[in-house]
Formats: C-alpha cells, structure tokens, sequence
C-alpha cells in the first residue's frame, strides 16, 4: 500500500518541472516568428526572478508594510512567574524555547510543559519565521542581551526545534552576538547541514497562509506572508547554501554544553522511495516538458533520506542533522513534526525525559 506522503511526493515530482524552464523540451520549442514576442517576455521574466531573489529587495518590501504591531508579535516572552520560580531553585538556569520554520511558539508549547512542572523557569522567544536566519538571530541576541543586563547572573538553556537550532548557532557562535550568558544548548532535530525539502518550501508558504488558514482576507494573508519573511530562510537551509557552509565552519561555543536529539521516525520506506524513483523514471521519459528534468529530480530523490524511514524523521536527514564537535547525540524514534508536541506516544515522552535530564 502507497502511503499518502508518497503520493503527495510523486505529485510534486511530477508538477514542478513544468514550473523550471530548462525542462522545456525540443518538441516544444516556439516558432520562429514568435521568438523574438516571447523572448522579450522571458527577459522580462527572469529580470523579475532575479530582483525577487535578491535580498534587498525582499528587505524593501517588507519594510514597506511593517509597522509597531509586527514588532509587538516577535520576542522573548518571559512566563509570569518565572521570577518566583527562579527564585526558588537558583541552580536551574531559565529555559527558552526557539521554535523552528513556519511555525510560532504555540505550536511547540507541549515541550515546555514537564519543564515548567519540574521547577524550572521559562521563557519563549518569537521570530518571523522565515526570514534570514542571521537576522533572526540577531533578534535573539539583543533580547538575551537585554536579560542579562537586567537580570545578570542568571543562566539561560535554549531549546530549540528545527531551524531554531540554526537561529541559536548563529547567534552563540557569532563572537559579536554571543550575550554570554547561555550554559546550554539542546537542539531537538536541527537541520545541521540543511534539508532537500527546502528546494520546495515554497509549498509550506502557501499551506501556512492560504489552504491552512481559516481567518483573514486575501490582503491580511499576503501582508501577513510578506511580513513572516519571503524564502528567505529556505533559502538559507538549502544544503551547500552559503549561509550553512560559514556557519558549520565555525568553532562550537566553548562555554555552552551542546546536545543533538535526531529522529528516523519518517513515512516513507526504501521500497516505497525506490518505487517513486522508477515511476518518475517511467513517466518522464514518455511527457513532453518532463524528459530534460528526470534526472535531475532522481538525483534529487536518491538524495532525500530526510524522507525514509529509519533515515530521517521527515524532514530532516540523520546524516544532516549532526554536528562536528558534538558527542551528546541521541537518536529517537520520532517524526519532525510531533517531537515537540503533546505526550500521546512513547517517543515524545522519551524526548521530554531526555531533555529534562539534560537540563538538571
């Protein structure tokens, strides 16, 4: 039986390269009294392609419709008590979660809750999710920095989900945004070394703001996907990507204690991904418009452990997700996606006991 994930691949496999233009086949060549119409056009085009990728002007854009409410959204958001609770136990450094991409703290809020249970304080910090992630990380510098000013002495654990690992690196292996005062770091499925699924990202946008969405108008949604970030952070988790390269070629930080939780719990299996591969084979060499690009997508999925069961969690790959320099490696039976959510099977109640015993 096909699993619905690998339906949904397939589906992908087979729409995208209508979307590329190297896939356009000889068959499908246009004629030559409409070259030149439709290269003025594909001129045109790919000079919007190329201002659209670059960064500035995704900056322009987005500073176009900022304004104070945004700014009121993102942060590090400090629990009621957690004064009273560190007070009570001065030992227990406060605990701050950093969710990952096209996600909020909300969505990862169950993590937290044998944390808070157990004595320790905690915290959240909110970001658009899909900017630059050396941006993001910036914001989280110049909050911890503003709690240590405030509050000095007090130590901070960051734990993280995803890409909020990356966001955490960046910040506490950066000389210059380092606030000093983080003692640990647990990192539950970072995507170390980058996702495959980050060349079709673009997927998650339109589910995060328009088919997964039930309120807001079209203008909210596409304010809201502007001000959230335009690619910008796929772009950064594209393997080889040169944000991952400077990144990863930095030393860990010596005064914080690192730790890895990997997941293999994906949905698809060897025979199932192997079945794919030789469908997109079968199918693309016989559809005009799909021949020149079946290679390049087998590649692509001979690549994708990110997706194979005991390989992956889902999204990202185990081979990925490990970081030189970092022996506390735990490797769960968990998928990308429910790590950080209610206890409602024994390996999400495995990763909160890991982490609790990491924290203490």
């Amino acid at each position: 039986m096909i699993s619905p994930v690998l339906l949904r691949l397939t589906l992908v496999a087979a729409i995208l390269p209508l979307w590329l233009p190297a896939a356009a086949h000889a068959d499908d060549a246009p004629t030559e009294t409409g070259l030149s119409e439709e290269s003025e056009v594909l001129a045109a085009s790919r000079e919007i392609v190329r201002e659209a990728a670059d960064y500035s002007f995704r900056r322009w854009l987005r500073n176009r419709v900022w304004d104070e409410e945004d700014e009121a959204r993102y942060g590090l958001e400090l629990d009621e008590n957690w004064q009273t609770a560190a007070a009570a136990a001065p030992e227990l450094p406060l605990v701050v979660l950093v969710h990952g991409f096209n996600s909020n703290p909300v969505k990862n809020a169950a993590i937290l809750e044998p944390v808070r249970a157990a004595g320790f304080p905690t915290a959240t910090f909110a970001y658009p999710n899909d900017w630059e992630i050396c941006e993001s990380a910036a914001r989280l510098s110049a909050q911890l920095k503003s709690l240590a000013q405030q509050h000095p002495g007090q130590k901070i654990a960051l734990v993280t989900h995803s890409m909020g690992g990356l966001v955490a690196r960046a910040c506490l292996e950066d000389k210059e945004l380092d606030p000093g005062n983080v003692t640990r770091l647990v990192m539950i499925a970072p995507p170390t070394h980058g996702t495959m699924l980050a060349h079709i990202a673009v997927a998650t946008d339109v589910w995060e703001h328009w088919l997964g969405r039930a309120d807001g108008g079209p203008w909210d949604r596409c304010r809201d996907s502007v001000i959230d970030g335009l690619g910008e952070a796929a772009d950064d988790m594209i393997p080889g990507s040169t944000f991952l390269t400077d990144l990863n070629a930095r030393p860990r930080n010596p005064h914080v204690r690192y730790t890895i939780f990997l997941g293999t719990c994906a949905s698809v299996s060897e025979g199932e991904m192997k079945w794919m591969r030789t469908a997109l084979q079968e199918t693309g060499g016989n559809c005009p418009g799909l021949r020149d690009c079946t290679g390049r997508f087998d590649n692509l999925l001979s690549d994708m452990e990110e997706l194979v069961e005991g390989k992956g969690d889902g999204v990202v790959a185990l081979k990925r997700g490990r970081l030189d320099g970092v022996d506390d490696v735990l490797v769960l039976p968990f998928g990308h996606l429910t790590c950080t959510g209610p206890v409602d099977c024994d390996a999400t109640r495995q990763v909160q006991e890991e982490l609790l015993a990491r924290l203490r």
